[in-house]
Order: C-alpha cells, then sequence, then structure tokens
C-alpha cells in the first residue's frame, strides 16, 4: 500500500507541477505583481525541476571538453 501511494504522489507531482506555476504566472499577471516575482518563478522552476539541472550539467561537460 505504501508503494500505491508513493507512487500517485510522484504521478501527481509531476502532472501538476507545470499547470501550477503557469497558474501562478497568470495570477501575477493579472494582480500586476512585481516582476521579481516572475523571475522567482522561473528560478524555482529551474531549482526544483530536475531535468534543468540535467541539461545544464551536460551543456556545460560539453563546453569543457571544447
Amino acid at each position: 500500500m505504501k508503494k500505491f501511494l508513493r507512487v500517485f504522489w510522484r504521478m501527481g507531482r509531476a502532472y501538476l507541477f507545470y499547470p501550477l506555476m503557469i497558474g501562478l504566472f497568470l495570477w501575477l499577471y493579472v494582480k500586476d505583481a512585481n516582476w521579481i516575482f516572475g523571475l522567482a518563478v522561473i528560478a524555482a522552476i529551474l531549482i526544483i525541476d530536475p531535468i534543468w539541472r540535467l541539461m545544464a550539467r551536460n551543456a556545460i561537460r560539453m563546453w569543457k571538453q571544447r
């Protein structure tokens, strides 16, 4: 049962992450918030989502090989 719940937690996190971030962007736009909050959302995406770290690591590795 524990593994079953872990699967649903991971699937929910994976499927709801980007819609939540897009909704946060739209909410900030509607509320006419300062641009720094949008930058904070972008930084959160880059830090929280592991695919960006992998892409950055591969880009740095390719850059160092040249």
